[in-house]
């Protein structure tokens, strides 16, 4: 099995919060959060769909105040003209580690999380969930994303990740980190828990920081490493569901599914990638109504590392992507690494249909699809891996419209809580009175061809325009 986080997590060394030397996106100059766009085509997200014809759009405040017919009454606000292009809700990742790097395993790279949560927006994606970090730096992190003091993608975080001692990730990290870097980073990534008590009291310790989410990993990402005993992990999403937190989980195979689910927790993070899923499995994520973030990009990015053809990565991936790093990752430097790489990557190019199949099996039983990249992790750029995401979940049988959908309506729904008690209406997903207007402009329809949401005209963020920079090359 590749060790696919160790790029995602592995680079969180002690610079998490470090900045990078790209400046993805700027405030338009002279820019407010009130105006009013004209002649767009609006995509209704709950219906997977484009509205009619052309509308207006009114932004007052940085919230959407009207969806007009075109010319409707818009008096002292500055006019935008869409050109008939297509007006999105800002995309929402629900799979992110912020702090990490695309570089392959050979390349030594600093995380450069201030460039990345940039390079998210440039590309649209205007919410994301880290969903591992180094802990307390990813709540710091949070609280300056929230206070406006940092231009970036809403942010959600989950904080460190809960798993059974030297389970994953800690004994890949232990087997990869050099020796300076593990007694800072192992006790900041994870939570290792060996019974319910030192469970509860771990996620007890934890509330007071305000995760939006408790996670655990219930694979075991490298065979035969430690898992997390089930009642250990009943006993961590019990005392975070009685601090009002939901439970998300690392799962890999069918079993890890089964484990999650009986044990109560409120979406699975992957969804089952090496081989086909049970019958059994689905029946359990159908009946307990649990989501499933399926992130088939960052596997098929793994299979795909070091044969990569840069001239065959999207343009937005080439805009965002550091060109060392798309070169690392399209040649082995040596034919050792390509023999040993190849070898732990084999079970992922054998079970590439299966990760089709198996969304296919999910959406056919009910389930509901989240969209989730696993960026910034090996192969998978920040902002442009989600664009990936979509184009795979069509790949496997979605729509377009219903792609964009995951990306958009079904992911906030989930964020805030929406259907489970937690939180309230989703102030973003949607291009709907009284939403936050993060919204992203676009050539042509993607909801007849989902690479469309790739040509991104304009991007706004609590309304104020965002002036895109591509990285130099």
């Amino acid at each position: 099995m590749p060790c696919v986080l160790i790029a995602c997590l592995g680079a969180m060394l002690l610079l998490a919060g470090c900045g990078g030397s790209h400046t993805f996106v700027t405030p338009a100059p002279d820019t407010n959060a009130s105006w009013v766009i004209r002649n767009v085509r609006v995509f209704d997200a709950p219906h997977a769909s484009l509205l009619e014809g052309l509308r207006d759009v009114e932004v007052r405040d940085g919230r959407i105040a009207a969806i007009l017919p075109p010319g409707g009454a818009a008096s002292g606000l500055a006019q935008i003209d869409g050109g008939g292009r297509t007006l999105l809700p800002g995309l929402v990742d629900v799979h992110t580690h912020t702090g990490g790097s695309a570089a392959p395993p050979w390349v030594t790279e600093l995380p450069a999380q201030e460039e990345n949560l940039g390079a998210f927006l440039y590309a649209g994606v205007t919410t994301v969930l880290d969903a591992g970090a180094l802990t307390p730096a990813i709540f710091n992190l949070r609280s300056r994303v929230d206070a406006r003091a940092l231009l970036a993608p809403h942010l959600f975080a989950a904080g460190p990740m809960f798993t059974a001692p030297n389970g994953h990730p800690i004994g890949i990290m232990r087997a990869n980190l050099p020796l300076f870097a593990r007694w800072y980073v192992l006790p900041r990534i994870a939570r290792e828990v060996a019974t319910p008590e030192a469970a509860r009291q771990a996620v007890a310790e934890l509330l007071p920081y305000h995760p939006d989410f408790i996670k655990i990993a219930v694979d075991d990402l490298i065979p035969n490493e430690p898992r997390i005993d089930t009642d250990v992990l009943v006993a961590i999403v019990e005392r975070a569901h009685e601090g009002h937190v939901r439970a998300i989980a690392h799962i890999g195979r069918s079993r890890d599914a089964l484990d999650a689910v009986g044990a109560g927790v409120d979406a699975l993070m992957h969804d089952v990638y090496a081989a086909p899923i049970t019958a059994e499995a689905v029946a359990a994520i159908a009946k307990a109504h649990v989501p499933v973030v399926v992130t088939i990009g960052i596997w098929d990015a793994v299979e795909e590392v070091g044969e990569q053809q840069i001239e065959k990565r999207a343009s937005i991936t080439q805009e965002i992507a550091k060109p060392a790093v798309l070169a690392a990752l399209s040649a082995f430097p040596s034919e050792s690494e390509r023999a040993r790489f190849r070898e732990m990557s084999k079970i992922l190019r054998e079970s590439h249909a299966a990760r089709r199949t198996n969304v296919a099996a999910l959406r056919a039983a009910g389930v509901t699809i989240l969209a989730g990249s696993d960026a910034v992790n090996i192969g998978q750029f920040p902002g442009a891996g989600l664009h990936d995401e979509l184009a795979k979940l069509v790949e496997s049988g979605m729509k377009p419209g219903e792609a964009l959908r995951a990306a958009t309506y079904d992911n906030a729904r989930f964020l805030v809580g929406v259907g489970v008690g937690v939180g309230g209406d989703a102030a973003f997903g949607e291009v709907k009175v009284g939403q936050r207007a993060d919204l992203v402009l676009v050539d042509g329809d993607p909801t007849a061809d989902i690479t469309a949401a790739q040509h991104i005209a304009r991007v706004w963020l609590n309304g104020v325009d965002l002036v895109r920079h591509p990285r130099p090359h």
